[in-house]
């Protein structure tokens, strides 16, 4: 996930043994989940000035996806979507499906790497009018160009989805429609046949433009600008064979009841995904038996979903006096935890302190953790004023490397 940070050094075998102090349940059995979350972005930036109600930092859409990376969610297509439901499946645990509207350059340029490193995937609805090959471009654009699209789809990842031909209000400049009537609503006094003429050519028309050009042999998504919806049109969705379609009200999709007109929660620099989907767990205390060097050492754990966190600073003056020494401090003003590989760390008292034997009912934090001036999302939870971390991102983030031997249950941390 993030490794940049770590480095070659002189090693250090540090064995980690945990025993719980109470009886865990047998592992949950397979979900009945039958909601589905979707998030809906439209642009993003580098530049944080340029951030509004439908652009976000790329930075931002980073976190957001190493979030649903670390906690386990499974990214799911328009293609997917459909599969499930016509073979009355269930839906994964944690389903989650990522849209963005419009197609812009920087769907290509910023979410895709990120898509590709995070294991996410994401279904990108088009206004095909704007879409041009890259041959055919006298100046740069702001929007896709085909060959992006190519690239993209063929990566198994990116779905695309049709969000009209040229119906996103264009008379307005793409903008809401001063009299309320946007996108595909029919016009003041049309005629049924009119609209299926005007709106009816239009998909068909997005639908030609995708497939011919995009690689993709079905069109199975449709997004509604502006959320907009006529009952007229799902007639012609389903003439069509788009399957699955979205609004921008926000709240959970139930798509076993419809794949059409699903809610969707609009991500923003204000709310993000990491307290839109904030994780309720339960935390189970537990006794980490540890030999560094020889030396016994009880490092307090808690098992939280499958598996072990242990507290930050424990950790860190666990390493103290080895070249993987970590700092940690906390930013009271960002709520952020700042960590410093490679550095000394000083005690504050509060290390190894006893813990809690109940069962708690904890949260994940919704603030990214800081590794060297880099923010990072990775699966942390606050337990009465700590910060628990799974081992091994915290030596993805601080340079050491963690390990599981199964034969002896053990975790093999190399410093």
């Amino acid at each position: 996930m993030k490794m940049g940070l770590i480095k070659k050094i002189s090693a250090m075998m540090v064995a980690i043994s945990l025993v719980t102090l109470s009886t865990l349940g047998s592992a949950c059995a397979a979900s009945t989940n039958s909601n589905l979350t979707i998030l809906m972005y439209h642009d993003l930036t580098n530049d944080p000035s340029r951030t509004n109600s439908m652009t976000i930092t790329a930075d931002r859409f980073r976190l957001d996806m190493e979030f649903l990376q670390e906690f386990g969610f499974t990214p799911l297509l328009p293609a997917d979507l459909v599969a499930i439901t016509q073979s009355k499946q269930s839906l994964p645990e944690k389903p989650i499906m990522i849209t963005f509207d419009d197609g812009y350059h920087s769907n290509y340029a910023y979410a895709f790497p990120i898509l590709q490193s995070t294991g996410m995937k994401a279904t990108i609805a088009v206004v095909a009018h704007n879409i041009r090959s890259a041959a055919t471009l006298q100046q740069p654009s702001n929007m896709l160009t085909w060959e992006d699209i190519q690239e993209m789809v063929s990566s198994g990842i990116v779905e695309i989805g049709s969000h009209t031909y040229n119906l996103h209000n264009p008379q307005y400049s793409g903008m809401s429609a001063p009299n309320g009537i946007n996108g595909v609503m029919r016009l003041p006094g049309e005629s049924q046949s009119a609209y299926r003429t005007r709106v009816g050519g239009d998909l068909q028309t997005s639908i030609q433009l995708i497939t011919q050009n995009s690689g993709q042999q079905k069109v199975l998504y449709f997004s509604y600008p502006f959320g907009a919806y006529d009952r007229w049109m799902q007639t012609l969705l389903n003439e069509k064979g788009i399957l699955v379609s979205t609004l921008t009200e926000p709240g959970r999709a139930k798509p076993s009841v419809s794949l059409h007109q699903m809610p969707r929660y609009r991500i923003t620099m204000q709310q993000s995904v990491s307290s839109l989907l904030r994780q309720t767990s339960a935390a189970y205390p537990a006794l980490a038996n540890t030999s560094v060097n020889g030396h016994a050492v009880v490092l307090p754990a808690y098992r939280i979903g499958g598996n072990n966190y242990v507290r930050v600073r424990d950790v860190a003056m666990l390493l103290k006096d080895t070249p993987s020494s970590f700092d940690v401090q906390w930013n009271k003003g960002l709520n952020q935890v700042e960590l410093r590989s490679f550095s000394p760390y000083t005690p504050n008292g509060t290390e190894n302190k006893p813990m809690s034997s109940e069962i708690r009912t904890v949260k994940s934090l919704t603030e990214p953790t800081v590794a060297d001036g880099v923010q990072h999302m990775i699966a942390a939870y606050n337990v009465d004023g700590y910060t628990y971390y799974k081992l091994r991102s915290l030596g993805d983030l601080c340079g050491f490397q963690v390990d599981w031997d199964d034969a002896s249950q053990t975790v093999l941390i190399t410093a």
